[in-house]
């Protein structure tokens, strides 16, 4: 729950928008020293976040998904995700104390460019009427005049955060990420088994023919392996042919980890695709489940079955070589990215799972973090927002030493859920 809290915190935390006009300025929610936040913003942020949602794949527009109930305590998903975002804006209403405490303002420059951008604004997506802006705006609680509060907040949260922690959290030390990476990332593997493969060259025996170049010119025989002797015979480039014997028959040993195979094209020139039967699914489901059993607090074991069998091994080579690094909140715009983050948060470290997809099996491990690990550039796609959610992390552990100063209206915040608003993509 606390982790949810912090990723949907910093989500509120980093929103910009730089957009305004002139209309209605809603009734008060948030006081905060001299910061008045009112119930508009509020809604506005709501539709953010359900837009958010939306893009992650929720079906926000089912009035049974507001309905369900998250936990024990009979609180709906629309009452949960409602005071995440209150509590969200909540920190940003204290962190306005401590921009007015250090004496902050903003320079000229950046209250023209929202003026600049709030008359760019109106005129492109308004077609140069306020009123007609504000009806777009309406579905989201929202108004010219709330799109122009919400820059003024975002410009000061900028200011303070670049005053505290340096332009980009250039002033946080390794150590304090550090502590935060260990604090909330988590790191797995996983492998394919799909349910489609690419069509390929087979000799008569129905095996895949491996070839030593691209020019596929040579064939890859298998010189040195295990039962593999010399056939006598040659091939039609002149190299001996190496067999094996397999169910009392000799057939060819090509080499597959020096080979590669040549695949089939259609006429467009795109390689043939074909699906695997129900049978073969089922067997390679079978093989999924003993997979998952036998690297049970076995790391080695499953990292050889992910070379050994894994259908998307170039994807581990390439991406995640030691791994993928999630934190919550991560990939809530990729599907399959968010699925392995949220199942490998429920297992322990060497736990595995077997998932179900549209594309086949895939094979999740849970492993240890590796300590400094955002610090190898062969990881870096993996911690592209890391030092941003240190800085977030930083700046709310901060605020919630001055939540007790925000004066909240209580009866207006019972007026307003999330399911009172549009899903804003937006604004």
């Amino acid at each position: 729950m606390k982790k949810t809290f912090c990723a949907l915190l910093a989500l509120l935390l980093t929103l910009t928008v730089l957009l305004s006009g002139c209309a209605t300025r809603g009734e008060t929610l948030l006081k905060a020293g001299g910061e008045e936040i009112s119930v508009d913003v509020f809604q506005l942020y709501l539709s953010r976040f359900k837009g958010s949602l939306a893009t992650a794949g929720y079906d926000v527009d089912s009035e049974s998904f507001w309905k369900t109930y998250i936990g024990t305590d009979n609180t709906t998903t629309s009452e949960y995700y409602t005071k995440q975002v209150f509590e969200g804006l909540r920190h940003i209403a204290a962190a306005m104390i401590i921009y007015d405490e250090l004496g902050l303002s903003l320079d000229k420059d950046t209250e023209q460019s929202i003026e600049d951008w709030i008359d760019a604004l109106i005129e492109e997506m308004g077609e140069g009427s306020k009123s007609h802006l504000n009806s777009i705006l309406f579905p989201y609680g929202a108004n010219v005049t709330t799109l122009r509060d919400a820059a003024l907040i975002e410009a000061k949260l900028s200011a303070l955060k670049v005053y505290l922690y340096g332009e980009g959290g250039s002033l946080i030390g390794d150590t304090a990420i550090e502590s935060y990476y260990q604090q909330t990332y988590y790191r797995g593997y996983q492998m394919q088994l799909a349910n489609y493969y690419y069509d390929r060259e087979k000799d008569d025996d129905g095996l895949t023919v491996f070839y030593t170049d691209e020019e596929f010119k040579h064939i890859a025989y298998d010189t040195d392996g295990e039962g593999v002797t010399k056939s006598g015979t040659k091939d039609k480039f002149g190299d001996d042919v190496y067999v094996r014997t397999v169910d009392e028959k000799e057939v060819v040993a090509y080499d597959t980890e020096k080979g590669f195979p040549k695949y089939k094209y259609d006429s467009n020139g795109e390689m043939i695709v074909k699906q695997y039967t129900e049978a073969e699914m089922a067997l390679r489901l079978e093989r999924a489940e003993e997979i998952a059993e036998q690297c049970i607090d076995n790391e080695a074991l499953f990292l050889q079955c992910m070379k050994d069998y894994s259908d998307n091994s170039r994807f581990n080579e390439t991406y995640a070589p030691n791994g993928m690094y999630f934190s919550v909140g991560s990939y809530t715009t990729d599907a399959i990215f968010t699925t392995f983050s949220n199942e490998l948060a429920k297992l322990e470290i060497g736990q595995l799972a077997v998932l179900n997809s549209d594309s086949g099996y895939y094979i999740l491990m849970r492993a240890e973090l590796d300590k400094g690990a955002w610090q190898n550039e062969a990881n870096s796609r993996w911690f592209s927002t890391l030092r941003g959610l240190t800085l977030e992390y930083m700046l709310q552990q901060r605020t919630a030493e001055y939540l007790d100063r925000v004066e909240v209206n209580e009866e207006l915040l019972a007026t307003v859920n999330i399911t009172m608003v549009g899903k804003n993509f937006y604004y």
